[in-house]
Order: structure tokens, then sequence, then C-alpha cells
């Protein structure tokens, strides 16, 4: 978990209720008239002192025609402020959901543009995490300020105002000491703060052990490890309650200050009246609704207090999403104008590259500070050195070489999924480090652990061309040798998988990978030990569909492998050792290096 930090790296009050206020768009309107409709409950609140005044005023001069007149009119107006007010919860709870929504929205869209690096780095857990619990606990920052606050500040002055006109010098005296009602949440408001992000953060690290039990259940059983692992959630879970009760500890300390000196204003405000009352300088109505007020004075100053405390810990987490709304975004600048299909090679150029050790989204750091991200990526091994080759269109070439040579990591910045430290990658003529997604629109990836996504076999084939045909469909997955297996299931295509495809074997997960990338029709393929999985026999045949296809296309075709006969026909094969090319040429003349490195692991195959 990481360690709570000043609060200076999420927004202020102010600034989050202006970002969250600019959020609610076309629902500011409902969200402004739920404010006011609410209102009414106020309004009836503070009806019942008045009637109460009047009331016992006006029975104690018998005038009794005139009190039912006013049960009747005072009947009505309660049904419809209460009406109104129903109306205005309604039209709140339909802005904050549509509130909330939004900013999940935007917070899933921040995470998904996180460059490849800091996605992997970060836990899915936390990342979800941050997207909905925090991001529905900061969205409710607004409705608490103005539903909650806002509501009982309004009536804590109503009420006063009213105590003024009944007795001016004792409400002159709740004038001046109401603000001392909220001091202690105000005092706390810090550590308040630095608690609610410590929570945060503890549970976000309680949900990753979660989904790492869930996701990893076949490795658990496998080693036996089911105790090891409960073992880290009773710890986790452990360091929780401790921050649960740390928080409950503070929380009960801001509402103790907050209730003993709401009540001391209480009571001596009661003792006042009643004082009065016996020197007869009060009506007996005045009486009685002066010991309603003094209560509606009371719940507003507690409320009040306990509202704004949970303000400070919610504002405290706001610095979870504000690291995802701060962090390094992917290059997303004004797309070339060209549209790719003048050139479909790629080229790097002089690329050097090295994993970032502190990769991920940190609470803690400025990630827009590129100076220190500079710093960050420098301590990480360079996986890559001037590294610079050129693929042609309608090429087939092969990059292969021992474990950690750096084979995938080419690839991946061939894709557009990682960037370079320094040099140039282009693809089709265009610069993933200027515009990432727009570059990538021209590769067809498949890894050696394809994902797949919930849905059916035709929803996951559809990802890259969503309005294929049923023939394009049948076809690239014929090619793909996956059509047999398809029409095998209960519901063929229509098929639903189970979680991460785990009802299909690798092999099938590997040509279903295959099919959608052919079915992409994108002017560049690169597969990444995307065949591992296949025997010899379907591994030819998925490799010769492949190469007509991209014959047929002219497009360019990356193969990355270790099983050296899924390459020999390559045009051109990269012997890649220590992140650089120490060898290049094709089966034949690299077989003919006597002590190459392309021909020893040729002979271990």
């Amino acid at each position: 978990m990481n360690s709570p930090v000043p609060l200076r790296t999420s927004p202020t009050l102010r600034q989050l209720i202006a970002l969250l206020w600019s959020k609610l768009g076309k629902g500011k309107v409902p969200f402004t008239a739920s404010v006011i409709l609410t209102l009414g409950e106020t309004v009836v609140m503070l009806l019942v002192p008045l009637l109460m005044e009047i009331y016992y005023n006006r029975l104690e001069l018998g005038q009794l025609t005139y009190i039912n007149n006013l049960m009747i009119i005072s009947t009505v107006i309660v049904i419809v402020l209460l009406g109104l007010t129903i109306l205005g919860f309604y039209y709140k709870q339909n802005s904050m959901s549509a509130l909330q929504r939004d900013v999940s929205l935007e917070l899933a869209d921040e995470a998904q543009r996180l460059p490849l690096q800091d996605a992997a780095a970060s836990h899915s857990a936390d990342l979800a995490q941050r997207i909905w619990a925090d991001g529905d606990r900061t969205s409710w920052i607004l409705s608490t300020l103005f539903h909650g606050i806002g509501s009982q500040a309004i009536m804590l002055v109503l009420a006063a105002i009213y105590m003024l006109w009944l007795q001016w010098e004792i409400a002159l005296a709740l004038f001046i000491l109401m603000p001392i009602g909220i001091v202690g949440s105000h005092l706390l408001r810090r550590k308040l703060g630095v608690i609610g992000l410590a929570v945060a953060e503890q549970e976000a690290a309680v949900r990753q052990c979660q989904q790492d039990a869930l996701q990893g259940m076949e490795t658990l059983r496998a080693f036996g490890a089911e105790g090891w692992m409960m073992d880290r959630f009773v710890e986790e879970r452990h360091k929780l309650n401790r921050l649960y009760m740390k928080r409950m500890w503070w929380n009960e300390l801001v509402n103790g200050l907050t209730v003993s000196l709401s009540l001391l204003f209480t009571w001596g405000s009661v003792l006042a009246v009643a004082w009065l009352a016996v020197q007869g300088k009060l009506q007996i109505g005045a009486l009685m609704a002066f010991f309603v007020l003094v209560w509606r004075i009371y719940n507003p100053l507690v409320n009040i207090g306990r509202m704004w405390g949970e303000v400070q810990q919610n504002l405290g987490q706001t610095a979870r999403i504000s690291a995802l709304w701060r962090a390094k975004k992917e290059p997303s600048h004004v797309a070339d104008s060209f549209s790719g299909k003048e050139q479909h090679g790629i080229r790097w150029s002089n690329v050097s590259f090295r994993y970032d050790e502190h990769a991920g989204v940190h609470t803690d750091q400025q990630t827009t500070d590129s100076n220190t991200n500079a710093d960050m990526a420098a301590a990480g091994q360079p996986l890559l050195q001037r590294f610079s080759l050129e693929l042609l269109p309608g090429s087939f070439t092969a990059i292969v070489g021992p474990s950690g040579s750096g084979k995938s990591t080419a690839a991946k910045l061939g894709a557009g999924l990682l960037f370079p430290d320094d040099g140039e990658v282009t693809i089709c003529g265009s610069n993933p480090s200027r515009h990432a997604e727009f570059a990538r629109q021209f590769v067809a990836y498949v890894p050696q652990s394809p994902y797949l996504f919930a849905g059916t076999i035709r929803d996951n084939l559809l990802v890259g061309q969503p309005n294929a045909s049923d023939s394009e469909l049948v076809d690239a997955a014929v090619a793909a040798a996956a059509h047999d297996f398809i029409v095998a299931l209960p519901d063929g295509y229509d098929t639903p998988l189970k979680e991460h495809g785990s009802s299909l074997s690798g092999g099938q997960k590997q040509r279903l990978a295959i099919a959608r990338a052919m079915l992409s029709d994108r002017p560049i393929w690169i597969f990444d030990e995307a065949t591992s999985a296949l025997d010899t026999d379907t591994e030819r045949f998925v490799m010769d569909s492949v190469r007509k296809r991209t014959l047929l296309q002219g497009s360019t075709l990356l193969v990355i492998a270790h099983r050296l006969t899924t390459v020999q026909d390559a045009d051109s094969i990269i012997v890649m050792e220590n992140g650089l090319i120490t060898e290049q040429g094709d089966h034949d003349q690299l077989l003919m290096l006597t002590d190459g490195t392309y021909r020893k692991l040729w002979n271990k195959n």
C-alpha cells in the first residue's frame, strides 16, 4: 500500500466543486432544481414551530375557527411542499447518477489511454477501485455540500432568524457561537483527508488480493498455495480493519466535539428561555416555538459537523483519481493527413528503449513531471540499443534470438504499443509517438497469450472489423484453422466464452486471435509467438494461409518465434542478442555462418 501523502496532490475543495460542476453539463438545471425543491422539507421543519406559536396564542384567545382554518391551510401547504421535496429528490438522484456515470466513464477513458507500461504496472483492481469506488465518492461530494450541508445551513440560519424575532438577545448569542459547532471537523480536516486516502489505498490493496485469488485459482491449487493466499488476504484485511478503526476514532472525536458544543448551546438556550418564561416575558406560543427551534438549531449543527468531516475524508480520496487524471497519457496529437496506404512498412531508426521500473499510476508523485519520468526511466536496464530496421510492404520478416534479447520489445514498439526513449518508429509513415491510436490502426498485433473478451466467439472475432460479413468471418476462421472447432461447439460462432476464454485450449485461443487479425485486414501483421501452442501441421497450415493473404494484399508480415521451422521461409531473418541485431539474412545464408547464433539455435531445434 502506498503511504498517505500530502493533500497537495489532490485538488482543493474549490477546484473540485468547479470541476464537478462543469462535468454536470446539461444536468446543471435539474441539479439546481433539486437543491431548490428539496428545501421544501426544510420549510416544513420550520413551519412546525411557527404553527405551534400561532396555535397556542390563538388557543389562549379562544379563536377556534381561526385554528381550524389554520390547520386545513397548513395541511395543504405541507402536502404540497412534501410533494415538491419528493420531486427534488428524484431530480437529485437522476442528476447525481448521471454525474457519477460521466465521471466513471471519463476515468475509464483516462485509464485506457495510459501508456502500456503504466497500465501493465498498475494492478487492474487498483485502477477499477479508482474508476468506480473513488470516482463515486468524489462525485458525491457535490451532493453532500449542496443538498446536505447546504440545506442544513439554511435551516440553521432561518431558525436563528426566527429565534432573533422571538428573543433577539438569545439569538444574537447563538449567531456568534454557531461557527464553533463545526470547529472540530474543520480543524481536523487535514487528518481526516489523510485517513480517507489511506483507507482508499488499503481498500484497493484488499481488492487486488481478492482478484489475484480468483484469477490465479489454477496456479494456487496446482502449488497447494491456498493457505498462502488466505494468509496474505487476512493480513491485508487486518490492515484495512485497523484503518477503519482509526477512521472511526477520528470520526468519533469530530462528532464528540460537535455534539458537545451543540448541546452546550442548546441547553444554554433552553435554560435562558425557561428563565424568560418564568419572568413572564414570553407568551406560551413563543415558548413552545422556542423549544422546537432549539432542536432545529442543534440538529443542523451536528449534521453539518458530521458531513463536513465526510467531505474532508472523501476529498482526501480524490488524490487517487487526481493521480489518474494527471498521469501521463499516450500521445494524441493531430494525426497525419495521409491515409497510410502509400507506405505499408515499419521503420525503427536508432531506437533505444528500457522499461521504467517505477511505471504505474502513483498517488504520491506528480506524473506530469517529465524530468522525474526521465530520471525514473534511467533506473531500468536497456532492452534495445540503437536498434534500426526497415520492413518493406509485402515482405515476410522474422526476428529470432535467445530469451530476453529484445524481440518482443521490438515488436511492441513496431505495433505502437510502446514508445522509444530515443530514436523513432514509423508505422506506415506515421509516428506513434505523435498519435498512437492513429498509427496503431494500420497494425494487427497477435501476442503469444491473446486476450478474449466476455461475449461470444463472433463478438471476439469482430473486434477489429465490426462490419465484417458472415462470409468474411468464416473465411478468416477457416484460414486460421479455427472454423472446425468453432462449429463443433454447442452454439457455433454464437457460443459464449467464459472469462478470458478459459473453456478453450491455448491453441484454440491462438487460432481465434489469428482469425481476428486476418479479419481486421490491416496493412501490417505482427505475430509475437502467436502460433507457439499449435502443433507443427496446424502451424504450417496457418502460416501458409497468413503468407498467402499478405502476398495477395501486399501486407507486411513480422513474426517473432522461438520455433525456427515457423520462420525458415521468411524473406529476411533478424537475429537479436542483448538488444542488438547480430545477424541478418535468409535461412540458408544464416546457416552458412559456422559460429552464428542462428545456426546454433537451429541445431538445438
